[in-house]
């Protein structure tokens, strides 16, 4: 593989020249201080320009044009790293040495480019009969999550836990927003996305990467932003401990528990903490917490363990029937003090470091997961998968005790299953 970084002045561009794949990738990422988004208009404004474009004014156009470019997938998406907004489009086409068509890859970019750079506006706005289409996909997807009670306890936590903070509202804004965007509003959001963002464009494939380039540069310019360094961190204030029990119809309780941290070193961030995790909660019937809640009490259905870095937390999730929630608040801070107490066989230890070891080498051998490190690598200086397999070996269980002794027990979330 052949990584190589192209400064345009206005974005950039990072590749990934690569025989491992038949198919190619590309995506393009706009990047602002999430403060400075508004969230369900930039969310819709993505939808809008995967629905349309002057050249194909319709999703069945749009759909044709795809099936001609031998099905290439197209999609829009919003994401959120600390800081950091990302509205993202990605582009998945076949390489093309498979394809009969000499120009197939100028038609590719051709596509890519039109919808980004020519959107269906007219007379200063977006039309109106697609906007209400992708509006009610909006409410339908924003009211998902409530069909799956981990689902809601995870999102109604985070909103009462980071209040009115970053990390409680969602990337899809509210139905109230959603209701209040106008197709004139879209229009100047669009003019917003190429005027107040970064932009990073990550292709992946067997390609003259350099050619590749030059096409891309003939199709798309865009004037610099001011630099400035947006924190793909989130620090919270670490709040006193608080408890909430929230009563629900489905049939059966979740249990939250969350543990805060702001002070993390980027070592512990990248390596301490995926082994701190699989030992604690992810290792497949052998992790303290589910020896302890599953296999030695009986106490649940399902449990783990999920951290968020870029967030500061780290949070025990269990689904259990509610009379059990106090033997599982026992079993939780047993696993938890074991690990602060570095009571941890070492070979096990070992085995663990070997098997995320290995988990890298899959990451690293699937393209989007490659795309994502190298992406995250270039913009945020996140280790490389090589560095993280020099790193990884290097973890002690000292570390592993230091990471725990950071961790601030601070909310309890209940979403209490209906009443018999």
């Amino acid at each position: 593989m052949k990584y190589k970084r192209y400064d345009l002045g206005g974005y950039q561009v990072y590749t990934i020249a690569t025989d491992k794949f038949k198919n190619c990738y590309m995506e393009i990422n706009f990047r602002q201080d999430v403060k400075d988004v508004s969230l369900a208009k930039r969310r819709l404004l993505g939808k809008m320009l995967a629905e349309s474009s002057l050249k194909y004014p319709s999703k069945r156009e749009v759909n044709i044009a795809l099936e001609e470019l031998y099905n290439l997938e197209f999609s829009s998406g919003v994401g959120r790293i600390g800081h950091n907004h990302l509205t993202s489009f990605s582009f998945d086409f076949l390489h093309p040495k498979y394809v009969k068509e000499k120009d197939y890859l100028d038609h590719v970019l051709d596509f890519a480019f039109e919808t980004l750079l020519k959107p269906n506006i007219k007379n200063g706005s977006f039309d109106e009969v697609t906007l209400q289409v992708v509006k009610e996909k909006s409410h339908v997807s924003l009211d998902a999550y409530k069909e799956r009670p981990l689902s809601f306890a995870r999102i109604d936590s985070l909103a009462k836990l980071y209040k009115g903070e970053i990390p409680s509202k969602r990337a899809m804004g509210t139905h109230e927003e959603i209701d209040e965007v106008t197709a004139k509003d879209l229009s100047e959001e669009y003019k917003k996305l190429f005027a107040e963002t970064y932009t990073e464009i990550l292709v992946i494939g067997n390609l003259d990467m350099d050619l590749l380039v030059e096409k891309i540069k003939n199709r798309f310019t865009k004037e610099a932003v001011m630099v400035s360094n947006i924190p793909y961190m989130y620090l919270p204030k670490i709040a006193p401990f608080k408890q909430e029990i929230v009563k629900s119809t489905y049939n059966q309780t979740q249990y939250l528990v969350y543990y805060q941290f702001n002070n993390l070193t980027k070592f512990e961030k990248e390596c301490v903490v995926p082994l701190f995790s699989i030992m604690l909660g992810n290792a497949n019937m052998t992790d303290k917490l589910t020896r302890y809640l599953r296999i030695e009490n009986s106490l649940c259905y399902y449990c783990g363990f999920y951290v968020n870095t870029s967030d500061g937390y780290g949070m025990f999730y269990v689904g259990l029937n509610k009379e059990n929630i106090v033997k599982a608040r026992e079993m939780i801070q047993k696993a938890m003090q074991e690990m602060i107490q570095k009571d941890i066989e070492e070979d096990y230890f070992e085995i663990q470091k070997e098997k995320y070891l290995a988990d890298l080498k899959i990451r690293e051998d699937g393209m989007y997961s490659l795309g994502d490190n190298y992406y995250l690598h270039e913009t945020f200086g996140f280790s490389s998968f090589q560095e993280l397999r020099e790193e990884i070996p290097k973890v002690t269980l000292e570390d592993i005790q230091n990471l725990g002794k950071k961790m601030q027990y601070t909310y309890e979330y209940i979403l209490e299953e209906r009443e018999a």
